[in-house]
Formats: structure tokens, sequence, C-alpha cells
């Protein structure tokens, strides 16, 4: 048989792996193609951006509440019924119920069965900040012991000597020559209730009867 009968002559086997490894690689760069074309219509730059910034916030220390100053002369009447209600309630569940003995000297129950310290603005400022205090000690996330030992040891022992301070010139004692000294109409309270004149004073500040 002549050599042009013969049919055309197969490459070399070295040849054909390199073409089946080029056609292997080829369908390989389709998929890639195909995978960024996808990754593309999914905003990847802002996606990864998005997701740095979370990643970022994740990873911030959180910022503590801060403990809001109340200004009582800032007040309207509406504000100052919502800070006497929150304050007479801490004053007489918290602080009543967890430090008696405080409460008593401090408001003078120790001294009379009844109280006038819902009278003395001096009074009530410092009961309002010894409560800010005891907020930012107790209720703080960010607070530890120290700020615990601190109201302890010093907040409490100073907003108590305030207290004294104030009523020491009041004179509570029921005596027919001296009915309340200071002090216009007769409380009559249990040092376990709030004081019935406050009460109606926030009534009062709620509906608009009196001004703040």
């Amino acid at each position: 048989m002549s050599e042009r009968s013969r049919g055309p002559a197969e490459p070399p086997r070295d040849v054909l792996a390199l073409w089946e490894r080029s056609r292997d690689l080829g369908k390989r760069l389709d998929g890639v193609n195909e995978r960024l074309e996808a990754l593309e219509g999914f905003d990847l730059p802002d996606t990864v951006a998005d997701l740095a910034l979370t990643v970022k916030k994740l990873t911030e220390k959180p910022q503590a509440p801060k403990v809001a100053v109340w200004n009582w002369l800032a007040m309207n009447p509406q504000q100052q019924a919502n800070a006497w209600e929150i304050l007479l309630d801490w004053t007489m569940n918290t602080f009543r119920v967890r430090y008696p003995r405080s409460f008593q000297q401090m408001l003078g129950y120790d001294r009379w069965s009844v109280s006038c310290w819902h009278l003395h603005p001096d009074m009530v400022e410092s009961l309002t900040g010894l409560m800010c205090s005891w907020h930012w000690a107790f209720s703080d996330p960010e607070s530890g012991p120290l700020r615990v030992v601190e109201w302890l040891g010093r907040w409490l022992p100073d907003a108590v000597r305030q207290g004294k301070s104030i009523l020491e010139s009041c004179d509570l004692d029921p005596r027919p020559d001296n009915p309340y000294q200071g002090h216009k109409h007769p409380l009559q309270h249990k040092r376990t209730d709030p004081p019935p004149d406050l009460l109606q004073h926030i009534h009062m500040l709620k509906t608009g009867e009196i001004p703040a």
C-alpha cells in the first residue's frame, strides 16, 4: 500500500494529552465566567462593605446608657409630675426597703412619725442626686464593684448628712402650742406610705390645676 492510501497520521500522544487538558481548562474557565457574572449581580463590593461594618460594630465596646441629669427648674408641669412619680417610686420601693436606716435618718422618720421632706426643694434635689447616683452604681452595665462601694461609702452617707441638715430646723412634734412648725397643713402619713399631699400635688400637676 502506498503512503497516499493511508489515513492521516494520528497526533502524538503528548499532543493529544495537551488538547485534552486545554479542553478541560476551557470548560473550567467557562464555569468561572458564569460565577463571576453571578457575583456581579449581587453587588459584591457594597455587600462586603456592609459586612465589614457589621463586624466592626459587633467588636466595638457597647456604650453604657448615660444617667440623665434632672433640672427641676426646667421641667414643665407634666415633666415634673413624671419626675415626682419616678423619684417617689425609688424612694419608697428601693431606698426605704433596701436602706431603711438611711431612709429614716435622711428623711426625718427617725425623729417623727411623719416627714416634710417633699416640701423642701433642697431635700428633693439631694434625694434626686442620690437616686441618679444609685442607678449609676447599680443599673449601669458598665458599673463595677468600685462604683457600688463608692455609693455605699460616699454618696449615701453624704446624702444622709445633707438631709439631716435640711430638716434640723423643722419641728413636727404634734403639740398644741406648735402644730407642725413651718408648714401650713398638718402632715398625716405613715413612713411606709407616700405623703398624701405629695400624691395630690402630682395629680394636680398632671391635670394642669396648678403650675409647676
